[in-house]
């Protein structure tokens, strides 16, 4: 059985593109119910990235994907629309977490990597422990160190997926 990578994505551009994408999103998830498989627009050019539970609410689309995201499959599709998009995703139990940005044909991908996870551990009785400070969960510090990365406070360790 797959791992299952959460996905959310927000695009932006022209408010009738974000429109027509909202509603592409809508029918793939009405498509997903009643086929019961995993979606993908019909203009997309790829035999992986399929799209699950897909939910569209409030300018943010979410669904997940089995094992790691599918930022090919949404630059192919903000191509087709000609809008940007901000791409989170996050699948724990593999350490995969990230967040991409597309705008203007430029794509920027932002995800940790075995020598940030190496920078936690987890102690029996205290917790997940970095930096000397404690943390009931380890997704707490990987948003941090997903934020450290992208703000480039950690200038050391750099970009890069």
């Amino acid at each position: 059985m797959a791992n299952w990578c959460y996905n959310v994505v927000q695009f932006s551009g022209d408010e009738q593109k974000i429109k027509e994408i909202d509603a592409l999103f809508n029918e793939m998830s009405e498509r997903e119910k009643q086929a019961r498989e995993g979606q993908l627009p019909p203009f997309v050019e790829a035999d992986t990235g399929y799209m699950f539970d897909i939910y569209v609410q409030d300018g943010y689309i979410s669904y997940e994907t089995k094992w790691v995201p599918n930022t090919a499959v949404l630059v192919q599709i903000a191509d087709h629309f000609q809008t940007g998009f901000i791409h989170e995703y996050q699948e724990p139990s593999m350490y995969i977490y990230g967040e991409a940005t597309y705008q203007e044909g430029e794509l920027s991908d932002v995800s940790l990597d075995d020598e940030d996870i190496n920078r936690f551990h987890y102690e029996d009785d205290i917790g997940y422990v970095y930096e000397g400070e404690t943390y009931e969960s380890d997704m707490e510090i990987m948003e941090l160190l997903l934020e450290k990365k992208k703000e480039g406070l950690d200038s050391s360790r750099g970009y890069g997926r």
